[in-house]
């Protein structure tokens, strides 16, 4: 592909048409902002010898017309970038600099008598337009939205930056460009080069062969290293552009297959925003997603397993899978090597839709959904070590899907990969000689297992209910801010000798207050214990802080007088501890077990503390509800078995009075709750391990 950079200036005068197929100007307040922030924070950094580079824009030259000044002036078709080069064109208007002229062909009032006379976007007429006009034309709102969006961006930055239109003026329109006598891409050197300033990458499709169609395979490889120059700035190149101009370049056929081809053009185009819309659908990417893919376009993932396909078909290249351009390259060479046709590009075409056809099958069947994203949440750790075992995964689940029924895929999806995933049979406790079972998976050595096994039980429940729709939330635990955490259900004893002082003091303050909440100071033993471990482990909120010297040295002292008399203050907490246990019924021994264990994530076991089961609830309910109202920002998921636990749903099974009156307190996690707890979670398992 002949490329060229094109300044911002080498566009002035010239004719741009958005097509009738393309869809029309869709940016929105915070797009236009990103362009605009993204411009200024480049002239803040200016002197690195970059330049900023705009999203590539491929055209095709459409026809010829006499210009204002009477000369033949070709006009070009934007096959893609129209969204960023329409925004441009408004915020040049707004500068009152010198800009390019731009037509959208689907406007009313379209002429073929006279075509850039009456629907060449005018920026003066944009505030002039009528409600109707706007209602009747989509492309009319959010145009004048971008407008307003622009103004009042400049509007908040002039309180910061007094000169904030020239500073922006100076990035698209360097004061020091030199205008050169023939256009840009007639040109064999930039003069222009040096300069630091924004400039589009430019790919005109028109430049290949002649209307017969010949010549028109050409090689690109020495284009790649233009392509590696372009880092600068939040938007760089992709392969997935890259290899969407070669699809997407109609005008290499002979003349009678022209019109035919724009409409496979169209028809790609628009499928290809619909696969890419979909794949950001934030459930359906975090079913497939490596937790370190971070390409801003999610079609990446399914050209990369296309290509990957071709290599295994004998398509040979010198770059390895790690190079950025990697999957461009293999499609280029597949071109290469096939001959640039319509069967060539309509194979590559196919092969793209069956790829993510499958994957939306997957999505589309909850069951599908739920198992799949499971079993790859299961092998993280693997997926995490090298994207590429990502592939394999994912080609072997495709291979099996397709030889495979419905039932049997899901059957051998359960027992053959989840299950040998989180199966624990034929394995021996640590003692190396009982047989490990789920009865005896203890805390702190067996994390591991209980994590993936819990988030098995808790996927299952979710996949349970689907005639609510509910989909468990894998896009929460693929954040990078989500390390999986086993809560203890019941709380842990307050006199272990692991946790530091100021831990020590949060659990104490947590149990503090639970004794306050059940009104167990009556008992007399329980009330001298909590009085004399007050006077060291209750810390006022300056003593938390620490922020002055008289906090400081209070802190100080209370820890002090802990680490001086340890012994004695240890005996008072193992009396606090034997108090609850006893009231839950739960040994030593069980306080660390599967049954006691729910799974959350790092930062929620932090925030819930030390507490009762009534205490940790409160503070499930609040980091969920503090999820929901900042979309994600603060707080987390609480994952659908995890709220079970801390809902008291295992006590419903409850027959004699006396038990259903200690099952039913919500301070208490107790026997039933656990051996309900327990004999689900044990099914589930059984549902995937035989």
């Amino acid at each position: 592909m002949n490329l060229r950079i094109a300044h911002i200036c080498d566009l002035s005068d010239m004719y741009f048409n958005i097509p009738d197929y393309q869809r029309g100007y869709r940016w929105e307040t915070k797009q236009v902002n990103d362009l605009l922030n993204d411009l200024l924070e480049f002239d803040a950094h200016k002197g690195n010898g970059q330049f900023y580079c705009l999203q590539p824009l491929v055209v095709v030259a459409n026809r010829n017309i006499t210009s204002a000044n009477g000369s033949n002036t070709p006009v070009f078709d934007v096959i893609d970038g129209q969204q960023r080069l329409t925004t441009l064109f408004l915020i040049m208007n707004y500068l009152s600099l010198d800009t390019f002229h731009l037509r959208y062909e689907r406007a009313d009032g379209a002429s073929e008598e006279n075509i850039y006379a009456n629907d060449e976007l005018l920026y003066d007429s944009l505030s002039k337009t009528t409600q109707e006009q706007i209602e009747n034309n989509p492309d009319l709102f959010y145009l004048i939205q971008a407008k307003k969006d622009i103004e009042e961006w400049f509007e908040v930055n002039k309180a910061k930056k007094p000169k904030i239109k020239r500073l922006i003026e100076d990035v698209i329109v360097n004061p020091k460009y030199e205008k050169p006598d023939k256009v840009f891409y007639e040109m064999d050197a930039d003069m222009n080069e040096t300069l630091q300033d924004a400039r589009f990458i430019w790919y005109d499709a028109s430049e290949y062969g002649g209307d017969d169609g010949s010549d028109a395979l050409q090689s690109y490889k020495s284009s790649i290293d233009i392509f590696k120059r372009l880092n600068y700035g939040k938007t760089s190149l992709t392969s997935a552009e890259l290899i969407k101009a070669l699809l997407f370049q109609c005008d290499i056929y002979s003349t009678e297959k022209k019109p035919e081809m724009k409409q496979v053009a169209f028809r790609m185009s628009t499928e290809w925003d619909a696969m890419e819309k979909k794949l950001q659908d934030k459930f359906m990417w975090s079913m497939i997603q490596p937790d370190n893919y971070d390409n801003p376009s999610h079609i990446d993932l399914v050209l990369s397993f296309v290509a990957k396909q071709l290599v295994n078909e004998g398509i040979e290249i010198k770059a390895v899978d790690r190079d950025k351009y990697y999957d461009y390259l293999v499609f280029n060479e597949y071109i290469a090597t096939k001959g640039y046709s319509e069967e060539t590009i309509c194979d590559l075409w196919t092969r793209i839709q069956d790829v993510f056809s499958i994957l939306k099958s997957w999505y589309e069947d909850l069951e599908l959904y739920h198992l799949i994203g499971l079993y790859l949440m299961l092998k993280r750790t693997t997926l995490l070590k090298d994207t590429s075992n990502l592939f394999k995964e994912l080609e072997e689940l495709k291979t099996e899907y397709q030889r495979l029924d419905r039932q049997p895929f899901i059957d051998w999806l359960k027992r053959e990969q989840i299950g040998k995933e989180i199966s624990i049979e034929g394995r021996t406790f640590d003692d190396g000689n009982s047989p490990l079972t789920l009865q005896n998976l203890c805390y702190a050595v067996y994390n591991k297992e209980i994590i993936n096994i819990l988030l098995t039980y808790n996927v299952t429940l979710c996949m349970r209910h689907q005639q609510d729709q509910q989909r468990f939330p894998f896009y929460f635990c693929k954040t990078k801010a989500f390390v999986p955490s086993l809560e203890h259900i019941h709380p842990q004893h307050l006199h272990n000798e692991e946790i530091d002082f100021v831990t020590l003091c949060g659990w104490f303050m947590d149990k503090n207050a639970a004794v306050e909440i059940i009104g167990a100071k009556e008992d007399k033993e329980l009330r001298d214990a909590v009085d004399a471990l007050s006077a060291v482990l209750v810390l006022t909120e300056e003593e938390q802080k620490q922020d002055d010297a008289v906090s400081k040295a209070s802190f100080k002292k209370k820890k002090e007088n802990y680490e001086g008399d340890r012994p004695r203050y240890n005996g008072l907490l193992a009396k606090v501890d034997k108090y609850f246990d006893e009231l839950a019924d739960i040994t030593e021994a069980e306080l660390h077990n599967l049954s006691n264990m729910a799974l959350v994530d790092k930062d929620t076991n932090a925030a819930l503390g030390n507490g009762l089961l009534n205490q940790k609830r409160l503070k499930l309910q609040q980091r969920s509800r503090s999820f929901e109202e900042s979309k994600g920002e603060n707080g987390a998921v609480t994952f659908a078995g995890t709220w079970k636990v801390f809902n008291k749903e295992y006590a419903t099974q409850a027959t004699d009075k006396q038990t259903i009156a200690s099952a039913s307190n919500l301070n208490y996690w107790t026997k039933l709750d656990r051996e309900n707890y327990l004999k689900e979670i044990t099914e589930i398992y059984h549902e995937y391990v035989k």
